[in-house]
């Protein structure tokens, strides 16, 4: 019945005439775990693969999630699944969820719950290397409704692209399951669909022709879902008038996924990633866009962000320095000196102060070292702070470690004072690093600025024999200073 494999692992199936277009390319000498919901999607799939896997060193098992949706609609679906596999001696995974409960207390729709429940199985069995892979049946009529879907949303080129027809277990982890995403199971599986491209009536056509039975769920019929009212009343009109439009959208929708995927490409020149995100904000509209998006994502805000946010992040690229854009789930972003830096947003401890002596002291994410000695020789660097000797004779017995306050001044070298506000601006510090550097001071009189710089009034000279080293470190970095 298996056609032979042919070029880019392209296989066609033929059955008394009838040709089936479907990707094996990700399932060749693998063990191969169906999806197996007993609707006629993956029933198709099963006995397709079950003639496909002798010649492609296929080893075949399933899976079925019982969602506890439908009652003992439900149930009978995985009875039926049960024994169709136990037909054709296929083992079989099974399992049971109270999604309507668990939706409840995860706080999302049935939908979506229901979506979670099935990969974090999937990954269950992918960890525990019960299988290399795990199939659905999506199709090209799914991915045609994808596409709309996301179309009518709002969504940009990366939403045209539709469902991907492989998803690494690593990175499906990293959304559902982030505590197991670095286990070695996880290498080189995934998520694959062979039938993607696809349509659902060439489906229906193979699953007559070969006679198979499958049960139907009735909630595929409820318009009241989103889904099932572009299947039924969009795309259904649709394809009374142009017969091929799902492998139309499927053709439309690998395309526009290769560009996206190549315009990402050229993000890396204007992109760095890390505890701040850096974007600069001479890289072109296209590419910015995707920047900003790797940056929301790199911080876990993979649904909740609109293209109103994108918008407010480039905007700021005609902004002054400081100019600040609030985004979803406590990340903002900020112009800071010809770049946009997306991170956390974190509320300074202002009233938090030590008096002045040697030790350790924790400010906000910054560690603040106090020592008494030092090199003759003020502004050693290692990292990306600098090292400040001081002369602990010159300073008020006053003076405490505290961060920044408005109306605090400051006394160059060589110069007169100015307000430490516009120091710290010309020196070019963003204004979250500015809100997060220990001060020196007495009063409103600042003597040293961690890591940047120390004040004219307590300079080292040749009389001096009270020396102090003072160092900036982030928590976790103590054996390594921070600022260039």
């Amino acid at each position: 019945m298996c056609g032979k494999f042919i070029a880019f692992c392209r296989v066609l199936l033929y059955n008394d005439g009838m040709e089936l277009n479907a990707d094996l390319k990700n399932c060749e000498n693998k063990r191969v775990c169906v999806a197996l919901s007993g609707g006629g999607d993956s029933m198709a799939l099963l006995h397709w693969l079950c003639g496909a896997a002798s010649a492609n060193g296929i080893k075949l098992s399933a899976v079925n999630v019982e969602h506890g949706i439908r009652g003992e609609s439900s149930r009978a679906d995985s009875e039926f699944v049960k024994s169709v596999t136990e037909r054709l001696h296929v083992p079989l995974f099974s399992y049971s969820a109270d999604v309507p409960s668990l939706a409840k207390e995860w706080g999302m729709g049935t939908e979506d719950a229901a979506r979670r429940v099935r990969y974090c199985l999937f990954l269950r069995i992918l960890r525990e290397d019960k299988a290399d892979v795990i199939v659905t049946a999506h199709h090209a009529g799914d991915n045609a409704e994808s596409v709309l879907f996301n179309l009518f949303r709002g969504s940009a080129l990366a939403g045209a692209g539709g469902i991907r027809d492989f998803i690494p277990a690593k990175e499906l982890a990293e959304r559902f399951m982030p505590e197991i995403a670095a286990q070695p199971t996880l290498e080189n599986k995934g998520i694959a669909r062979p039938f993607l491209g696809v349509s659902k009536e060439k489906i229906l056509e193979y699953l007559r022709e070969n006679g198979l039975s499958w049960r139907e769920d009735e909630t595929n019929s409820d318009t009241a879902y989103t889904r099932n009212f572009l299947r039924h009343e969009i795309l259904g009109r649709i394809k009374e008038r142009f017969a091929n439009a799902e492998e139309a959208l499927y053709r439309f929708s690998c395309a526009a996924r290769e560009d996206d995927a190549y315009l990402y490409s050229l993000t890396d020149s204007y992109y760095r990633e890390g505890e701040v995100c850096t974007i600069d904000e001479s890289a072109p509209k296209p590419l910015f866009y995707r920047c900003a998006l790797r940056a929301l994502k790199h911080f876990g805000v993979e649904k909740d962000y609109t293209q109103s946010n994108l918008d407010d992040i480039y905007a700021l690229t005609q902004g002054r320095n400081g100019a600040r854009a609030d985004l979803p789930q406590g990340v903002c972003a900020v112009r800071e000196y010809g770049k946009i830096a997306v991170f956390f947003a974190k509320q300074p401890s202002f009233g938090e102060e030590y008096i002045f002596s040697e030790g350790e002291f924790a400010f906000v994410d910054m560690l603040a070292k106090v020592q008494r000695g030092g090199k003759i020789g003020n502004g050693e660097t290692k990292g990306r702070y600098k090292n400040l000797v001081i002369d602990a004779e010159k300073l008020p017995q006053s003076c405490v470690l505290r961060l920044r306050k408005e109306g605090d001044v400051f006394q160059k070298f060589g110069s007169g004072t100015k307000k430490l506000k516009e120091f710290l601006i010309d020196k070019k510090i963003p204004k979250r690093e500015r809100d997060q550097l220990p001060v020196l001071a007495s009063g409103k009189e600042v003597y040293a600025v961690f890591g940047v710089e120390i004040s004219e009034k307590c300079k080292l000279d040749e009389k001096s024999g009270q020396i102090y080293t003072l160092s900036l470190y982030e928590k976790g970095e103590r054996d390594k200073c921070i600022r260039t």
